[in-house]
């Protein structure tokens, strides 16, 4: 079954029974949504995708092999004159070298080369014209080294896309961390925020139940002449007006119970509503100190973790920026022995004697006119830092305030349900009391209702508070870190 046909079979599932709900506790919900919640898995692959950034970036340091043939075939007309002429002429050149980059910039090689050329040539000197025919090995094996002297030089050049990608990898996790963070805090208030819609719902239904007693004993004392006909109309507007609170907090049970289910990405096929198993009045951890609370969070926050690792990445490119701008000028020494001779075993065996040597150097200058796309990378780099600065000292700022919102709200709740508690234990004192006065004819029907309505109100804040009390707990522990 489909994400969107388990969604939709789950919305149109009514108010059922506890027997017919999926009870399932916090714990076994977070571990299911982080399993199956899209949003995070987006993110573990962005982590994938940014470790093999660092794996692509590494390249810069891998050896190179390249191999190089070239061939030429050349024919000309004799002309009167010249002493000697070449008239024919076909070679073939092939070369392979190995290539060492070198960390602060250039390479290193070694490359060995053989070319074998067949030459035709005129040679006139004095008498008749002679025809000449004859084939030259010449191999060479040289060690080159190109180095750039200005642009393009040093370590934070080279190491530039290797240190960035580091960096977004490591930004990348802390992302990682900090979604997960979210999820099991929006997990964890839905969660909560189920369980305090089956308290209520369940308030509702023993409100409903007790208007429903207190309309046959209402009933019965009209027909033994105790009642008025008034009273039992009072009753039966409370029945309505709580049979309507009955409906919404149905309803709103159904909701969170689908929200939950969005967030855990559920598609096992089981279209039962899910129900919290565990007790909203279960006891929660004591909020720590403000001082240590914020501590905490300013060494666990992902966020400002990944915005440092970014600021680094950054960093990387303005050195390496800095380095690229300018004009290039390149350095290339190469030399080694190379062979002559008519015979390939011959001409090589020159080249391993060292009979024959090439050695030469060169220097290439390019100027580029403006340099507008170098100095704009580098200004792109150096603001960049600038930014992420602004959105460090920014996040510091927020978290700290949230942190002392979020310290505040679990020290609150505290004194929240003992208020709460307090407050219900004495509304159902009232209704006791209440319903012994009007049977004793000292009170009315009206004030009944009027005791249990206050009844249901305490014990709804009771809820209330218990649920406030568990996802302040969560939000800090988002912050904090585990």
């Amino acid at each position: 079954m489909t994400r969107l046909a388990v969604l939709f079979s789950v919305l149109a599932v009514p108010a059922v029974a506890a027997a017919d709900t999926r009870p399932i506790s916090l714990d076994e919900a977070v571990a299911i949504a982080r399993d199956g919640n899209d949003t995070r898995a987006a993110q573990a692959v962005a982590v994938e995708r940014a470790r093999a950034q660092v794996g692509a970036a590494a390249g810069v340091d891998d050896w190179v092999i390249d191999a190089h043939v070239e061939g030429l075939t050349r024919s000309t007309e004799p002309t009167m004159g010249p002493f000697f002429q070449e008239t024919d002429l076909d070679t073939i050149v092939a070369r392979v070298g190995v290539w060492k980059p070198l960390a602060w910039g250039g390479r290193l090689g070694v490359q060995v080369s053989d070319g074998v050329s067949r030459t035709e040539a005129l040679l006139a000197a004095g008498g008749p014209p002679t025809d000449l025919a004859y084939t030259v090995h010449n191999p060479r094996a040289e060690l080159v080294w190109q180095q750039p002297l200005l642009r393009g030089r040093g370590r934070a050049v080279h190491d530039a896309g290797r240190r960035s990608a580091r960096a977004g990898a490591d930004a990348e996790a802390a992302m990682l961390t900090l979604a997960d963070t979210r999820l099991v805090l929006d997990v964890s208030r839905a969660y909560w925020e189920l369980a305090y819609a089956t308290r209520e719902l369940a308030i509702r239904q023993s409100a409903l139940a007790l208007a429903g007693e207190q309309l046959a004993i209402t009933r019965a004392r009209v027909g033994a002449g105790t009642g008025a006909e008034l009273e039992v109309l009072a009753v039966e507007q409370a029945i309505a007006a709580r049979e309507a609170a009955l409906v919404a907090a149905e309803q709103a049970l159904g909701e969170r119970a689908l929200e939950l289910r969005v967030l855990m990405a559920l598609e096992d096929g089981d279209p039962r509503p899910l129900a919290a198993a565990d007790a909203l009045d279960a006891p929660t951890p004591p909020a720590p100190a403000a001082t240590d609370a914020l501590a905490r969070t300013l060494g666990f926050s992902p966020e400002l973790k990944a915005i440092d690792f970014r600021s680094r990445a950054a960093d990387a490119r303005t050195r390496a920026a800095d380095g690229s701008t300018g004009p290039q000028l390149d350095l290339l020494v190469r030399g080694g022995p190379t062979g002559n001779a008519a015979v390939a075993g011959d001409a090589w065996s020159q080249l391993a004697r060292f009979d024959g040597y090439q050695a030469g150097a060169s220097l290439s200058l390019v100027l580029p006119v403006g340099d507008r796309a170098a100095r704009g990378e580098r200004e792109m780099a150096r603001l960049e830092e600038k930014q992420l600065a602004h959105l460090r000292e920014a996040s510091r700022g927020r978290l700290t305030a949230e942190v002392q919102r979020a310290v505040d709200a679990v020290v609150l709740s505290d004194k929240r349900i003992a208020a709460a508690r307090r407050a219900a234990e004495l509304a159902e004192k009232n209704v006791k009391l209440e319903i012994d006065r009007w049977k004793a004819g000292a009170g009315t029907n009206f004030d009944v209702l009027t005791r249990q309505d206050q009844q249901a109100a305490a014990d709804a804040a009771l809820a209330r508070a218990h649920a406030d009390r568990h996802i302040a707990v969560a939000a800090l522990a988002a912050l904090t870190g585990p």
